[in-house]
């Protein structure tokens, strides 16, 4: 029941997969920053705490990391080029859900402005902006849009498995 099996995935995986999919869809928020210049309900509802659930998605990715690793064993394998492209998308979201906090943090930093996760200063207001931090944050938002693709394309995937295939790749996690 806590551990996955070739016919289901376990509970902890089901929890880690689904709590962190609510988060990330709760992030996809900060996207309306980009309408009415950045005066938007959602913006304004969910901004404020957009650090703060990235760096608690980010712990929970590592946890669920290793997870993963004590479950490889008793989950099953898909074979074949659709095997290669589910690996390969996991692992770049893996990745951008590790490396775009971090990022986030040097993009405020680098900006002049203090780093605070859940009401707690991290990092001090920089006396100054600084270039390079900005330069390299940058990549968070660009990172953003390959990880809606991506989540986008995991949807669809697991669509395509349910409807198409009509596999139980989708009951195996819901």
């Amino acid at each position: 029941m806590l551990n996955d099996s070739q016919q289901r995935y376990g509970l902890i995986t089901r929890f880690f997969h689904w709590f962190v999919a609510v988060l990330v869809i709760q992030q996809f928020f900060k996207f309306a920053d980009y309408i009415n210049d950045g005066e938007h309900w959602l913006g304004d509802t969910f901004g404020p705490y957009h650090t703060s659930v990235g760096a608690l998605i980010m712990l929970l990715t590592v946890a669920r990391l290793l997870w993963t690793s004590k479950q490889q064993a008793h989950r099953p394998v898909t074979q074949g080029l659709l095997g290669k492209i589910a690996r390969s998308s996991h692992r770049i979201m893996y990745v951008c859900l590790l490396v775009m906090p971090p990022l986030g943090a040097l993009y405020i930093f680098g900006k002049g402005y203090p780093v605070k996760l859940f009401g707690m200063t991290l990092l001090e207001k920089p006396a100054a902006e600084t270039a390079w931090m900005i330069n390299l944050g940058e990549l968070h938002g660009i990172l953003a849009f390959v990880l809606v693709a991506l989540v986008l394309a995991h949807f669809c995937g697991a669509l395509y498995h349910h409807f198409i295939r009509r596999d139980d790749t989708l009951r195996r996690m819901v």
